[in-house]
């Protein structure tokens, strides 16, 4: 019965891991569209360094994903 449990939890970590990575491209997917939203709304000469961090943490959170699913 307990000899398969580590096997489980290694499961389980896997598990936790891709969907704290999915959780986290979905928070990254809300921030570009709340940045663009208040691009379109305050105009300011910052707005394209804004709109393009928005995007690079975009860029980096779809990685973060394939890395997760690749190492884990």
């Amino acid at each position: 019965m307990f000899g398969n449990l580590g096997s489980y939890l290694l499961l389980a970590e896997k598990l936790f891991g891709v969907l704290g990575a999915i959780i986290y491209l979905v928070f990254a997917l809300v921030v570009v569209k709340q940045v663009g939203a208040m691009s379109k709304n305050v105009k300011d000469k910052f707005n394209g360094i804004l709109i393009a961090f928005s995007y690079i943490h975009l860029a980096a959170a779809v990685a973060l994903v394939f890395l997760v699913w690749i190492i884990l």
